[in-house]
Parts: C-alpha cells; sequence; structure tokens
C-alpha cells in the first residue's frame, strides 16, 4: 500500500512539475525569440582570430559601413549602403547559418558575408579624419537603422560591389541562381570611373607564375596557345577558360591572376601576355561607385536602392 501511494505520490509531482518545466522552456524559448526580433545585439565572428564579439545592431552596421564603403563618398550612397549592410544582416540571420559562424549571427569576413570594423580599427583606417568620418557613419546610420530592402515582405540578399563595366549583372549570370531582384540594370556612372579598367602586361614568366596556381594546367612549348577563352557573355563576364590543356571557371583565373572581377581578357603578342580587367567585384546587386554617381545627380538612397535591387522596396 505504501509503495502505491509513492509512485502516486512520484507521478503527481511530475505532472505538476513537467508543466512547470514546459512552461519555463517556453518563456526561454520565447524570450530568445524576442530578443531575435528586436536584435539588441549582433554577434560576429572575427575571422582574424577566431572568437565572437558582441555589439549592438546600430554599432555593427558603422562597423560594415566603414569596411565596405569610402566614407568620402555622398551621405544618400552611404545611406543606401547601410540599408544594404543591415539587410545583408538579417538575411543572413534568417538563413539559420549560425553553425556557419561558430555560433555566431554572421562573420566579419567579406569574402564570406561582409566586413566589419571596430571602432579601433575604424581609428588606424581612418587616421587624421577618424573624427569627422565617425560623425559622419553616425549620423547616416541614424537616418536609416532599421530599414531593410524587401522583396514580399522578407529582406532581400542584398549583395553588392564597388564598380562594373556600365551596367550590373545578374545573380543567374554569375552564381547560376535567379534571384527577381538581382537582375542587369544600367550603371552608367561607373563607365566614367577612372578605375574602371586595368590592364597588366606579363612575361611568360610570371604568366607561369600565376598559372601555378591552377591545379592540372600544363603549359606546352607554344606559348600562343596557354590561353583560350571558351566561354563569355557579351558584357564581358568570363565563365570559363582552357589554360595548359584544362578547362577553368573565369572566377578561379581571376584568383589566380589577382584580377579585380571576372571581366577579363587576355592577348599574347611578342612574347608577352596583356590581361585587362573591368570593374571590381562580382558586380552583381547595387555598385557603390555607381549609387554614389546617382546620388551626386540628385538621387536619394531609396531611388539608388530600388534602381539596382529591381522589384523591391524599403520597409
Amino acid at each position: 500500500m505504501k509503495k502505491n501511494l509513492l509512485i502516486s505520490a512520484v507521478l503527481l509531482a511530475a505532472m505538476i512539475i513537467a508543466p512547470l518545466t514546459a512552461l519555463e522552456r517556453t518563456k526561454t524559448v520565447a524570450a530568445a525569440n524576442e530578443k531575435k526580433a528586436d536584435k539588441n545585439t549582433v554577434s560576429v565572428m572575427l575571422t582574424e582570430n577566431g572568437r565572437i564579439t558582441e555589439t549592438d545592431e546600430r554599432e555593427y552596421v558603422i562597423g560594415a559601413l566603414a569596411a565596405e564603403m569610402d566614407m568620402s563618398c555622398h551621405e544618400e550612397a552611404l545611406k543606401a549602403q547601410a540599408v544594404a549592410c543591415f539587410t545583408y544582416l538579417r538575411y543572413t540571420e534568417m538563413q539559420g547559418n549560425a553553425n556557419r559562424f561558430g555560433g555566431a549571427d554572421i562573420s566579419d569576413d567579406s569574402n564570406e558575408c561582409q566586413g566589419y570594423i571596430g571602432a579601433d580599427e575604424r581609428k588606424n583606417k581612418w587616421g587624421d579624419k577618424y573624427d569627422e568620418y565617425e560623425k559622419k557613419a553616425e549620423k547616416v546610420v541614424d537616418a536609416v537603422l532599421g530599414q531593410i530592402i524587401g522583396y514580399e515582405n522578407q529582406p532581400i540578399l542584398a549583395v553588392y560591389h564597388e564598380l562594373n563595366s556600365g551596367s550590373t549583372l545578374s545573380a543567374q549570370t554569375v552564381w547560376g541562381k535567379d534571384y527577381p531582384y538581382l537582375q542587369s540594370v544600367e550603371s552608367a556612372g561607373d563607365r566614367l570611373s577612372a578605375d574602371l579598367t586595368k590592364t597588366v602586361v606579363l612575361s611568360e614568366d610570371e604568366f607561369k607564375k600565376s598559372v601555378s596556381k591552377l591545379d592540372g594546367a600544363v603549359l606546352s612549348e607554344k606559348s600562343d596557345s596557354w590561353f583560350s577563352l571558351t566561354d563569355a557573355d557579351d558584357s564581358g563576364f568570363v565563365r570559363k577558360v582552357k589554360v595548359g590543356g584544362k578547362e577553368f571557371t573565369g572566377e578561379q583565373f581571376r584568383k589566380a591572376f589577382s584580377l579585380a572581377s571576372c571581366n577579363f581578357s587576355v592577348s599574347f603578342k611578342d612574347g608577352k601576355f596583356t590581361v585587362k580587367s573591368t570593374g571590381k567585384g562580382h558586380m552583381v546587386g547595387m555598385s557603390q561607385y555607381g549609387a554614389d554617381y546617382m546620388a551626386r545627380q540628385g538621387s536619394d538612397y531609396r531611388q539608388i536602392l530600388t534602381h539596382y535591387y529591381q522589384n523591391t522596396e524599403i520597409i
């Protein structure tokens, strides 16, 4: 009888405790979700040391803006960049890739996500202009913080680049995946940049040195047969090349030769290779140079963003 009473007591306690435990777990999850929704904090994985730092979203956007764009640009262009940085953060969070960043919301690796630098790094980067640029960054971010570029009421993949050849490229062209808001659009101001094209002339030995970074490329004795273009679109974007009898992507070639973009050409004459590249970056999404040009022509940040990110709205 006592044994039955003891079992009954245990079961009764479990019935009371279990709902309380579930309630506490629900409260914890709700609190976490509420914090995530408010996003008072942003955790950033620092690639230099692998550590995770936490900051508030205002400081994060200031640090991302500082890392990604020249602060001498027009304020409306900087506002557009700040909104793009914040939108990129929100999009990344929605993908649920925290494990990819060691549990952090995002990484400061601009090759994988977008850059971010803290106050000390900003001081080093800006030097004597730190006070001026810090105030400018704060003013810009405070004007737009919380705004995102939305498509169907969701944050977009707000990628951006430094400079293109006069029009952006679609995500389909560059990455093989179509996004309705990452289409090719005109960016006429980019053609005015003094940095639009870069040309380098390489000796055969210099060309060989870069080719050595391409695994499997075997160069013959005939230098004029070392390179051929096998797939490029009308804009000049190179998808595939053949080097030393093996095919590589334009991106692989770009990295091996440290080119600014995949919009390039290679010619050979008199024992020299001339490599010419146009633009800087992947050329998808907003052009930073183009944004600055549009701002100086009178466009505000909303007009800039909805031009480069088609079919979107600022929400």
